[in-house]
């Protein structure tokens, strides 16, 4: 097993990536603290081996230290945070309005920062922890009609490195992964809504030289990797998970 108890926190844990990521991080030893959006969410981990599940609103500072205090008289120390929660936010400038250009840096971008700030104290008072903040390619390479949703994850990517380079001789190492297209509830509730599915589809494949979306247990792999001791000299990446896309 890569882990030995440490405490690992996943947010966004009720389906997707996050859902992914949680069971493996617990099958790899670790104690997974697994939070979801709204208690209904919470079913999805029912029969999971975790430590504690909670459900928290990752835009509200006030719940990220309540979550946090909670675990840590629990569990003691988070040793691993994966940012993971986010929301896709569609339109171009002209069809973001400041109302939706707000949520999308509340929910994909503030939310990073909150949870970095509520568990970076204990992870510098044990002097070791890492941090893993799923961004987007979005973030590095920018989208049509996308603008909102590509500027919360560019700035995720600017805020890891910058977290890196700050608690780099601290202990603490920070890194993000920049996933493609997920095959996920919300990447396929995305296909329902458009007039043609299967075009829309196969535009979407079609972007990714390997031939396909990846799977939400593929991305997850990654932020396991990162947060573990094999990964013990990287800190500041921004590594895409994307079948090729960013070079083909």
């Amino acid at each position: 097993m890569r882990f030995d108890g440490e405490v690992a926190l996943v947010t966004g844990a009720g389906s997707g990536v996050g859902l992914a990521a949680a069971a493996r991080f617990a099958a790899e030893g670790c104690r997974v603290v697994a939070t979801v959006e709204k208690r209904e969410h919470l079913a999805a981990l029912a029969g999971m081996p975790l430590a504690h599940t909670a459900v928290l609103d990752v835009t509200r500072e006030a719940d990220w230290q309540s979550a946090i205090a909670e675990v840590e008289a629990k569990l003691g120390t988070v040793d691993i945070l994966f940012n993971n929660a986010g929301v896709t936010y569609r339109g171009n400038v002209e069809a973001t309005g400041r109302d939706l250009w707000d949520a999308a840096i509340l929910v994909n971008l503030t939310s990073v920062y909150l949870g970095c700030r509520a568990v970076i104290a204990g992870m510098l008072a044990e002097g070791r922890g890492a941090i893993v903040n799923n961004a987007s390619i979005n973030g590095l390479r920018g989208n049509t009609g996308l603008v909102a949703y590509s500027a919360a994850k560019g700035g995720v990517v600017a805020m890891t490195r910058s977290l890196a380079l700050d608690y780099a001789k601290r202990g603490v190492r920070v890194n993000c992964i920049c996933p493609a297209a997920i095959d996920t509830k919300m990447t396929r509730d995305y296909l329902d809504s458009v007039a043609d599915r299967a075009a829309v589809e196969k535009a979407i494949v079609a972007k990714h030289p390997i031939g396909r979306m990846a799977t939400a247990d593929e991305v997850a792999a990654l932020a396991i990797f990162l947060a573990s001791d094999e990964a013990s000299f990287l800190t500041g990446l921004a590594i895409p998970v994307d079948g090729g896309r960013t070079v083909g």
